[in-house]
């Protein structure tokens, strides 16, 4: 009777065992949980033993930078400098209407607080732009505009040659006033005994200037004229031969380029008869007399050429 109690209790340790070892079993198998790093990148974390690319640095800032107030940096960009006239000015928009030397094209050019402005090398402020100056801008691109990224103005006059007609002559203070015809700005310069003074292929002399007369120069250093060639005096004849490149006839006016100097002239067709106006047509080549009253060339015949002799 004594065997049943103590087998019993055998079984039973038995069972208690098996059930302890299965759950040794199970908790041995369980998966740990997953490290923070293998589930975020550490791309992903900013600051934090990130290994991916560095982001590109932004420009430079100038000390002292708002950027609430004060206009963003200027982009790199290609600068290009040009020389020429402001022929207008605005100052609530900040650009102005600019004309190249030696073009008769203008460009609008637009400016601002990041613009730096010089007189010589003397630092200025754009209040002392003015219409109808020489100046010379580095410019570049800034968007779909061109901006002035620098403008100086040269007080001293450099060397150079012009074309403009003669408004004044002062042979006792040895000046000549001749207002340019890209500027339409009267300049004040300087002529000398070794002025060279030429009319066509013959030497003429100071004497020969007359005022309206259509003049070429060549000047160097202080407005000191070199070389001045006349090409056209009041009641002078010339003789114009080439293809009619416009036509405005409520003006009764006519552009010709000449074929013997290959340049454009605006003739006035004021004594031509209306029914050889009417023959007149952009691209007709015609041979005319005009004479130059000292404002402009006006027409005294015309004569259509053949059309075996047009080019």
């Amino acid at each position: 009777m004594r065997i049943l109690p103590l087998l019993f209790c055998q079984m039973v340790l038995v069972a208690l065992a098996g059930l302890s070892g299965f759950a040794h079993g199970q908790s041995g198998t369980r998966p740990e949980p997953p490290a923070p790093g293998s589930v975020i990148p550490a791309t992903a974390i900013p600051g934090v033993n990130s290994t991916g690319p560095a982001l590109a640095p932004e420009p430079a800032r100038p000390r002292g930078y708002d950027p609430l107030l004060d206009l963003p940096p200027l982009p790199s960009a290609r600068v290009t400098l040009i020389g020429g006239t402001v022929t207008n000015l605005d100052r609530v928009m900040n650009q102005m209407a600019f004309q190249p030397f030696g073009s008769k094209k203008q460009m609008r050019v637009h400016f601002d607080t990041r613009t730096r402005f010089y007189r010589d090398s003397a630092p200025i402020t754009e209040r002392d732009i003015s219409q109808g100056q020489r100046v010379y801008l580095d410019t570049m691109l800034n968007g779909d505009r061109v901006f002035a990224k620098t403008i100086w103005i040269r007080s001293t006059a450099e060397e150079g040659s012009s074309r403009g007609q003669i408004s004044q002559i002062d042979l006792a203070r040895n000046t000549v006033t001749v207002r340019e015809e890209l500027s339409d700005q009267a300049v004040k310069l300087q002529v000398s005994p070794t002025t060279a003074v030429r009319r066509g292929d013959q030497q003429a002399s100071l004497s020969d200037l007359t005022v309206g007369a259509l003049v070429a120069l060549k000047f160097g250093a202080q407005r000191q004229i070199s070389e001045i060639t006349l090409l056209a005096t009041p009641g002078s004849v010339f003789t114009f031969a080439g293809q009619v490149t416009y036509l405005d006839l409520s003006r009764r006016l006519i552009a010709i380029a000449n074929r013997s100097d290959n340049q454009n002239y605006d003739v006035y067709m004021d004594a031509v008869a209306p029914n050889v106006l009417r023959q007149l047509r952009e691209g007709v080549n015609v041979s005319l007399s005009a004479v130059f009253d000292g404002t402009r060339y006006a027409a005294r015949s015309v004569d259509f050429q053949a059309a075996s002799s047009k080019p």
